[in-house]
């Protein structure tokens, strides 16, 4: 999209609050995948019957949020204000893996045992069969949604017919349990992880295995294609994400290398060379602790940004909004959380979910840099600011705090960017209360402009007079007389006089 002659940008936007109206949804900058990274916490999602969420999935238009729990519980959130809807106990032991069909009309879902279920968007159970005699851990559907594949800790991949309900193949040669697997979103290839620390390119019309990847030196964590078909990221337990090109799977193009076991991935919608992953730091006894969230580009082999204490366990799952804009994350610390790019300007850290939570942010604000550079190089554009401006902003600053005999100063970039701050503000709701401090303070003009303040009713400004006394008579008694200026229903009022040309009231 074009504005001008020129592309659309938000990296330039000032280091203001006040400009988040300014910010474009991802699609608008699709060249500016560093401006979509979801730092900012938002909402915190937990069940009534609290238990580790092992997957979440957001619905087709991004209205509603999926999850399931290891209660065998799926739970839908609104994607507009996060709030629940009606809880449903879909399986009867966890949930380990739920996927959309590409054409957004079926969800099939997988348990502990084994089951795999069909599902109506209404969330109506259609069909369930037992696929595997043991955890199926992971799905996926083929382009055409005619058919889906099944990844199981029995060590095979079955591949299913989605509408007669029946097995067409099964993919062998993984010598451990399979933990993922993804169909190619265009073409004949499947793509899975074992926990044989082995990745398994596969013919779906041959059971053929087309290459075998043997590149991470542990447990194979997840797989998933990238949206343009040239890319396949894997993440395993060795602290690494590898990026592989489909042309040449033994050769990887590029390592990722983290401090953390890395448990999830995900690819942004929208930018096809940004993704986040999920991990957590593994201590001297083996111990897993918290969950950090990592943002990568592909052009560089360090993370953009990070969530340090995202959650305080593992990451089972993430998933992006369609439009880009919101992370999804569970977790096994029974909790699901949702965040957002930051704000213009927003320095982080901060504090999440409120003064009861001991979380924190560290990352930097998306276009910090960029509007550093916009305000070294726009100082000249920018109009002078005159003395009289100047002298004002001073006097009320020396005004508005009596205890400071010093004057503060401040940076270039800053008078760049914020306006001078006065104690005559007309930033406030209150008309009235401004004029009448404006008036208190015997300013004729606002500061830096050369007229008259010409604003209605400031120059006639003033204090209503007071009412007059009540009138009463003298005590008589000890009681004072009633006053006939008081309203009595059974006293009339003398007629009103005739118009000018008719007779009198009494004349006949």
């Amino acid at each position: 999209m074009q504005s001008s002659g020129a592309p659309v940008s938000i990296k330039g936007l000032p280091v203001d609050p006040s400009y988040t109206v300014d910010v474009l949804p991802p699609a608008f900058v699709s060249d500016e995948p560093d401006t979509s990274f979801a730092t900012r916490f938002v909402y915190r999602a937990e069940n009534i019957i609290k238990s580790p969420v092992n997957v979440a999935r957001w619905t087709p238009e991004g209205r509603w949020l999926m999850t399931g729990s290891s209660h065998g519980e799926f739970t839908p959130w609104t994607g507009l204000n996060f709030k629940f809807g009606t809880t449903l106990t879909a399986h009867d032991t966890a949930i380990h893996a739920m996927k959309w069909s590409h054409d957004s009309q079926w969800l099939i879902s997988s348990d502990h045992e084994g089951v795999i279920k069909y599902w109506q968007p209404n969330l109506n159970n259609l069909k369930a069969f037992q696929g595997h005699k043991y955890p199926v851990r992971d799905l996926s559907f083929s382009p055409s949604d005619l058919k889906f594949v099944s990844a199981s800790d029995d060590h095979q991949l079955k591949i299913w017919d989605f509408r007669r309900l029946k097995e067409d193949m099964q993919l062998s040669g993984h010598n451990w349990d399979v933990r993922t697997v993804d169909w190619h979103p265009h073409l004949g290839m499947i793509a899975s992880g074992s926990r044989d620390k082995t990745i398994r390119v596969w013919d779906p019309r041959s059971t053929k295995c087309l290459a075998t990847i043997k590149n991470h030196g542990d447990m194979v964590t997840q797989v998933q294609w990238n949206q343009n078909g040239r890319w396949l990221l894997s993440s395993g337990r060795d602290c690494c994400i590898k990026l592989f090109d489909v042309r040449k799977l033994n050769e990887e193009v590029t390592t990722f290398v983290t401090k953390r076991q890395v448990h999830s991935i995900a690819w942004h919608p929208v930018h096809e060379t940004m993704f986040a992953s999920g991990g957590s730091l593994v201590d001297k006894n083996k111990m897993q602790s918290e969950g950090s969230i990592e943002f990568w580009v592909t052009d560089s082999t360090r993370p953009k940004a990070c969530v340090e204490g995202a959650h305080e366990s593992q990451i089972w799952s993430m998933d992006w909004h369609p439009m880009g804009h919101i992370l999804a994350t569970s977790s096994n610390d029974k909790t699901t959380k949702l965040w957002c790019r930051p704000r213009p300007g927003e320095h982080l850290p901060t504090e999440l979910g409120g003064l009861d939570v001991d979380e924190r942010i560290f990352s930097d604000p998306v276009n910090h840099d960029a509007a550093e550079q916009m305000a070294s190089h726009g100082k000249e554009a920018k109009p002078a600011i005159s003395a009289e401006l100047k002298s004002s902003t001073a006097k009320n600053a020396a005004q508005q705090s009596p205890l400071s005999n010093e004057p503060k100063t401040s940076s270039a970039a800053d008078d760049t960017h914020r306006p001078p701050t006065s104690s005559t503000s007309l930033q406030s709701a209150n008309v009235g209360r401004v004029l009448a401090k404006l008036k208190q303070d015997g300013m004729q003009c606002l500061p830096g402009l050369s007229r008259p303040l010409n604003l209605p009713g400031l120059n006639s400004l003033q204090r209503p007079p007071p009412p007059p006394p009540r009138q009463t008579g003298p005590m008589r008694n000890g009681q004072r007389p009633k006053s006939h200026s008081r309203f009595n229903p059974m006293q009339r009022s003398p007629p009103p006089p005739p118009p000018p040309g008719l007779p009198p009231s009494g004349f006949r």
